[in-house]
């Protein structure tokens, strides 16, 4: 094998462990985070609805087979005072073309920047206000399934580094026999 090959080969290998620990490390915070998050809001003193302005915002449309819109996904950057405190977060809302939630998506595509929208906040245990979490079982699951396959992928590499490693033990052992 050519010492360009090897190098590649190398590379190759140290990146793909690289992604494959980085998505252990990133499922397992998001896992970690999430649940403390709804622990957090489980356990709040204080729920409220508050208005918040809306700093920047975005839209998307998810559309199915046949290209018509399922939903729209709306999401917001917002600024919010409790307390005389300024919060800012991320709220994002999910409409459904197809539902009653139909005067929403009218009310959510004529917001502009400067705007307010009513969000949903709590206090933590810091005495801090966030807005509630957003986080569905589809995101939690997603977290989970990422910690196994880097896993995988780590796996996969060191198997593979230790058998060419027994390879080239193998070729040095035939080459000083001859």
């Amino acid at each position: 094998m050519s010492k360009l090959k090897e190098k590649k080969d190398i590379k190759m290998t140290i990146f793909i462990i690289v992604v494959g620990v980085s998505l252990m490390v990133a499922g397992i915070y998001g896992v970690v985070s999430s649940r403390i998050e709804s622990r957090d809001y489980k356990n709040s003193t204080d729920i409220q609805k508050i208005p918040a302005v809306i700093i920047d915002f975005s839209t998307s449309n998810s559309k199915d087979d046949s290209g018509d819109v399922k939903y729209t996904t709306y999401k917001f950057k917002v600024s919010y005072v409790i307390d005389g405190k300024t919060y800012k977060g991320k709220y994002e809302e999910r409409v459904w073309s197809r539902s009653s939630s139909y005067e929403k998506k009218y009310t959510y595509d004529k917001l502009r920047k400067g705007d307010t929208i009513d969000v949903e906040v709590y206090k933590t245990s810091k005495g801090d206000y966030k807005l509630s979490p957003e986080g569905s079982p589809v995101d939690f699951l997603l977290y989970c399934a990422a910690i196994p396959v880097g896993l995988f992928f780590v796996v996969i590499m060191i198997c593979d580094i230790a058998k060419d490693n027994r390879k080239k033990k193998n070729e040095n052992e035939m080459i000083s026999k001859e």
